[in-house]
C-alpha cells in the first residue's frame, strides 16, 4: 500500500559493528517464514472509513493461504486495524476500528484477539502494522506532541512535513525528543494495553520508518538513527521483534526482516545470512537495484497485492496468482536459505551462486541444483519441503508439461508415490504411481501446485 520512497542515512559504517556485536535472538526466524500484509481498512472521502476486509473475513483469508502454503509458518501484519484505517491519527495507536469488528463481541478490541488466537490454528501469528514515524493533525496525540517539542523541525522553525496521506499532512516525529521524554516509551507500553496478544504474537511492523535530519533542532539524520536503534531494543526488551519497511545497514542484528529488500549487494548476502536480515521482496521501483541476486540468493513475496479486495468481480482470481508467487518464490526462498551461502562466481546475467552442501544457482539459464539433482530449470520447480518433518516435494510448472521427477534419496526405495493438488480447501489425491528406475512420471497442469509423497516400501 505504502509508495513512500527510501532515503538513504549514509549510516553503512555502522552496519559492521552491529553485524558483529548485536546479533540478536529474534522471537522468529524469518528466513523461515513467509512474511506478508493484509490490508484492511483506510479512511473514505466523506469521513468514514472503506473497509476492505473486516475480522471474519481476515480470517477465512488466513485459512485458505495456510492450505496453500502447505502449512508453511506465516506472519501477517494487520494494514489499516486503527481508527479510521490506514495512515490514519499517528502518532497514536491507541483504538481498534470498531468497523472491523464481528457482531457477537462488544468491542472491536475483542475480535482483533480473537483473531490473533484463531490464526494460530492456521500456523499464522497475526499481529500490527504501525508507524512510528508520521504525526497527523487530528490525532489525539497531537497537541502533546508540539507542545513536548516531538515533531521535528526545517530549517525556518516550522514543523518538518514529510508527505500527504489521505488529504492531510504527515511530520516527521523526533526519535531523540520523543526517546528522552520518555513517550516512545509511553506509546509501545499503551500499545500492549489495547493489543495484549501482541506478546504472545512477538512481532510487529513499522511502516516508513525512517531517520531524517532535523535542521531546526540542529539534529543529523545520523542522531536519529540512534534513538531508532534504542526504540527497537526497547520493544526487544518486551519480547517483541520490530520489522521495517525499508532494509538500513544500521539496523543489521537489530532489525531482522525488512518488507523491502533493495540496495543490497553480493558483500551483504554472504556476509549477513537470512536469519540475521531478510526481506518479502525488490521493489521494481527502485531501478539501482541488482535484482539478480533476488533469485540467486532467493526472495519471499508480499501477499498484500494478490489478497481479494473487497470489489474484486471475481473473489477467488487471487489464488492463481498467489499460488505462482510463493510456489515459484518462497520454495526456492526457504531452501536456498537453511545452506551457507559461499560465493558469486561470473558476471552479470553469467552469475552463479554457491552454497553448502552442492547447492547451486545459476542466473543465465535460472536453474537451481543440488549435486546433479535439479530442482529448478526456468518456471518449472521441484523442492523439498523443508518446513514438513514428513517426507514431501512441492512441484509447479507455468504450462502444461510432463516432467520425469527424481525421488530423494532420503526417501528409501518406496514401490510408489502419491500425487496430491493443493487447494484452497486442502490437499486433493489425483494418483497413486508405481516408480521406475528411482523416477517418478507426473502430467503437470500449467500453474496448479502438486505435492508428492511416497507410499509403503
Amino acid at each position: 500500500m505504502n509508495k513512500r520512497k527510501l532515503k538513504s542515512t549514509g549510516l553503512t559504517f555502522l552496519s559492521v559493528f552491529y553485524s558483529l556485536f548485536l546479533h540478536a535472538q529474534f522471537r522468529h526466524d524469518y528466513s523461515q517464514t513467509l512474511v506478508m500484509k493484509l490490508f484492511l481498512s483506510k479512511p473514505d472521502e466523506t469521513g468514514g472509513s472503506f473497509v476492505n476486509c473486516d475480522f471474519e473475513k481476515a480470517l477465512a483469508i488466513i485459512q485458505q493461504v495456510d492450505e496453500l502454503t502447505l502449512q508453511t509458518p506465516k506472519i501477517i501484519y494487520l494494514v489499516g486495524w486503527q481508527y479510521k484505517g490506514h495512515d490514519d491519527q499517528y502518532p497514536a495507536f491507541f483504538e481498534v476500528n470498531p468497523l472491523l469488528k464481528r457482531k457477537q463481541d462488544i468491542t472491536a478490541s475483542e475480535s482483533l484477539q480473537w483473531l490473533m488466537i484463531e490464526a494460530r490454528k492456521h500456523h499464522t501469528t497475526v499481529s500490527l502494522h504501525i508507524n512510528m514515524t508520521d504525526a497527523y493533525d487530528d490525532s489525539p496525540s497531537w497537541e502533546t506532541y508540539v507542545k513536548n517539542d516531538l515533531i521535528s523541525k526545517n530549517r525556518q522553525g516550522d514543523l518538518l512535513i514529510i508527505g500527504n496521506y489521505n488529504n492531510r499532512k504527515a511530520y516527521q516525529v523526533n526519535y531523540r525528543n520523543e526517546w528522552e521524554k520518555g513517550y516512545t516509551q509511553k506509546r509501545i507500553d499503551s500499545l500492549f494495553v489495547v493489543v495484549p496478544q501482541l506478546k504472545q504474537a512477538g512481532t510487529i511492523h513499522a511502516d516508513a520508518w525512517i531517520a531524517r535530519e532535523s535542521p531546526g533542532h540542529y539534529e543529523s539524520a545520523i542522531e536519529e538513527a540512534k534513538y531508532q536503534v534504542k526504540a527497537a531494543r526497547y520493544w526487544q526488551q518486551k519480547g517483541v521483534d520490530i520489522t521495517s519497511e525499508w532494509v538500513m545497514d544500521y539496523m543489521t542484528g537489530v532489525v531482522p526482516f525488512a518488507w523491502h529488500f533493495n540496495n543490497r549487494g553480493v558483500s551483504d548476502y554472504l556476509s549477513i545470512s537470512a536469519n540475521i536480515y531478510t526481506g518479502s521482496g525488490l521493489n521494481p521501483d527502485l531501478k539501482w537495484t541488482d535484482f539478480g541476486l533476488g533469485f540467486l540468493f532467493g526472495t519471499s513475496m508480499y501477499g498484500e497485492d494478490i489478497f481479494p479486495k473487497k470489489d474484486d468481480a471475481d473473489q477467488h482470481a487471487w489464488v492463481k496468482l498467489f499460488n505462482r508467487e510463493f510456489y515459484l518464490n518462497c520454495l526456492q526462498y526457504f531452501y536456498l536459505n537453511r545452506y551457507k551461502r559461499l560465493s558469486v562466481q561470473g558476471e552479470k546475467n553469467e552469475r552463479k551462486a554457491f552454497f553448502s552442501d552442492s547447492v547451486v544457482v545459476s542466473l543465465a539459464d535460472s536453474s537451481v541444483y543440488k549435486g546433479d539433482t535439479r530442482l529448478r530449470n526456468k518456471n518449472f520447480v521441484c523442492f523439498p519441503v523443508v518446513w514438513k518433518e514428513e517426507k514431501m516435494l512441492a512441484v509447479y510448472a507455468d504450462a502444461d508439461t510432463t516432467a520425469a521427477i527424481t525421488i530423494p534419496l532420503q526417501w528409501g526405495s518406496p514401490a510408489s508415490c502419491s500425487i496430491y493438488e493443493v487447494t484452497p480447501q486442502g490437499k486433493k489425491l489425483l494418483a497413486s504411481k508405481k516408480l521406475k528406475k528411482g523416477q517418478l512420471l507426473v502430467q503437470l497442469k500449467k500453474e496448479q501446485p502438486y505435492i508428492i509423497e511416497p507410499g509403503k516400501n
